[in-house]
């Protein structure tokens, strides 16, 4: 391989390990929006079961 050629290599190398580097980033902070968002909702459903449990027991024991 010529000289040149080598060069050019790496220079193609180093912008796609930038390339790559910045798709992570997007990848990983994509995921942890999706994350958050999840376990909001999970909480709150188990909210609401836990308050329509609550309120089944109440209405079980005629205290409301």
């Amino acid at each position: 391989m010529s000289k040149n050629l080598k060069e050019d290599l790496t220079i193609i190398n180093e912008r796609l390990d930038k390339l790559e580097e910045k798709l992570e980033e997007s990848h990983s902070e994509f995921s942890h929006q999706s994350g958050k968002s999840l376990g909001r909702d999970v909480g709150i459903l188990y909210g609401i079961i836990l308050a329509l449990l609550f309120v089944i027991i109440m209405l079980k024991f005629h205290m409301i």
